[in-house]
């Protein structure tokens, strides 16, 4: 129970001052009566009277030792009064009389009167200090009155300090003491986030200890995110290094994300890594959880059409997917997905145009795709190839044919080309003869009709040809006629 020693001094002050004026007043009453009153006395008996005309009528000297008497009265009640105030002042103000009984009440030791004196002449606010050591004592934790006296004129929080020396004692950290405190709150250390990472270490079985911890904050680490990242490793069944952590906390990584994805490709069974390969992709600007999911799950990319000619000069048309798994370890850097696309369809263009017939192709189709899977084109790649498929194939243009035909229609113009120059040399040599007289005009007309009459022969030949072909095409489409016609009867 609280002991209440402190009363309002105003309302004191009041009470005083009220008792001292009903004083005076039942005092200095009775000289107000004059001697014209008198007259009421003659209803008293004549003894009685002359006794009160005695009083009423005395010399001044009585009434001046009257007022007197007053005078001492009054000193008497301020010096009392003064007195209160005093012994007020000096035991609720100068000296915390209330804590100091409530502080010996709880059991805390050590907070002699002379202590308390001295901390008061510092201006500490002992009423606090001894606050304080109830709080700690009920904890556990029995606290010096100066060592709190000269933490709080260094300018130490001392609700902080107080809180997370009890945080200590109850989470059992026997090395934590008020001094270690003290220092570190002087060096800038928050307090709370330590003794947070320290508890959550401590229950997740993570060793390591306040200096550690306060150091490495003052190297500008966020301890609490640290430890907790570790304890996920650890809960998750793997041990990383708390250095390495801190090591990709400061070069400005996502430990979070990079602890996720470790996991991730730990319980995967991926091997050949460790966690310096993860934070080094994180590091590179990669989305680190994604890459180690493509090494988890396989890729799949589709080529959109590899064309190649075999030797035969026919175009196949091919399209491949390739199945693909990042490699953790060469992914910084190394050619990606596209690259070793185009390295495969270039391979398979090749292995196209050294068939010695497209058919060979169409026949066995896979065995050209497991010839270029063999050629390891995935060395110092990201990825690495774990099967090539063909997923389609056509025939494309026969692109010999197309040059024999366009070699016949250049040996075609050439042929017209040399006619045209023997037509030009039987006219010159024509010309030459008219002008040495060798041909007459008469015999030139002539000429000229034998060939129209052979070159009219020519068409007549063709059309009868082509008539011929006709009539036999007719009698073919009536013989089909009649077979048709017959079936239907038949059935």
């Amino acid at each position: 129970m609280r002991i209440k020693t402190k009363i309002g001094g105003f309302k004191l002050a009041a009470i005083i001052i009220s008792l001292f004026a009903l004083f005076i007043t039942s005092c200095g009453g009775g000289d107000d009566m004059n001697l014209e009153s008198l007259s009421s006395l003659d209803t008293l008996p004549y003894a009685d009277q002359q006794i009160a005309r005695h009083y009423y009528q005395a010399p001044a000297q009585n009434q001046t030792n009257t007022t007197v008497l007053i005078l001492e009265y009054a000193a008497v009640v301020v010096l009392i009064v003064g007195a209160f105030a005093l012994g007020y002042y000096f035991f609720n103000k100068l000296l915390p009389l209330g804590i100091w009984i409530r502080a010996k009440v709880a059991g805390v030791k050590d907070i002699p009167m002379h202590k308390i004196i001295n901390l008061i002449w510092k201006s500490v606010p002992v009423d606090k200090v001894l606050e304080l050591m109830i709080k700690a004592h009920s904890a556990g934790v029995d606290l010096s009155l100066m060592e709190l006296g000269d933490a709080y004129l260094a300018d130490v929080d001392l609700d902080k300090v107080v809180d997370a020396l009890i945080e200590a004692k109850n989470a059992n950290l026997e090395k934590i003491t008020f001094e270690k405190l003290v220092k570190y709150h002087l060096a800038k250390v928050d307090l709370p986030h330590i003794m947070e990472a320290l508890l959550i270490a401590k229950n997740g079985g993570i060793q390591t200890d306040i200096d550690e911890l306060s150091q490495l904050y003052l190297a500008g680490v966020d301890v609490v995110r640290v430890i907790k990242a570790k304890l996920a490793a650890k809960n998750s069944g793997f041990e990383i290094n708390l250095d390495d952590l801190v090591q990709h906390y400061l070069a400005g990584g996502n430990i979070e994300k990079t602890i996720e994805a470790y996991i991730a490709a730990k319980k995967a069974g991926l091997k050949d890594f460790d966690f310096n390969d993860v934070a080094n992709i994180d590091l590179a600007g990669y989305d680190v959880i994604e890459i180690v999911n493509k090494a988890i799950i396989p890729r799949i990319v589709e080529s959109d059409g590899v064309r190649g000619i075999a030797r035969d000069g026919v175009e196949l048309i091919m399209k491949v997917k390739v199945t693909l798994r990042a490699k953790l370890k060469e992914i910084i850097g190394a050619p990606e997905e596209r690259t070793i696309l185009a390295r495969i369809e270039e391979a398979l263009a090749t292995e196209i145009g050294l068939a010695k017939s497209h058919y060979d192709i169409l026949q066995s189709p896979y065995e050209l795709a497991d010839r270029v899977e063999q050629k390891k084109l995935d060395e110092d790649s990201a990825f690495e190839v774990l099967s090539i498929d063909v997923s389609d194939i056509q025939v494309g243009k026969d692109v010999r044919a197309e040059l024999l035909v366009e070699q016949a229609k250049a040996e075609s113009e050439r042929a017209k080309a040399e006619l045209i120059k023997a037509e030009e040399k039987v006219k010159k040599a024509m010309a030459a003869a008219f002008l040495d007289g060798k041909i007459t005009v008469e015999e030139y007309y002539k000429l000229q009709n034998i060939e129209a009459d052979t070159e009219m022969r020519k068409s007549l030949g063709k059309a009868e040809k082509n008539s011929d072909q006709e009539d036999s095409n007719d009698d073919d489409f009536e013989i089909n006629l009649n077979d048709d016609q017959t079936n239907d009867d038949n059935s």
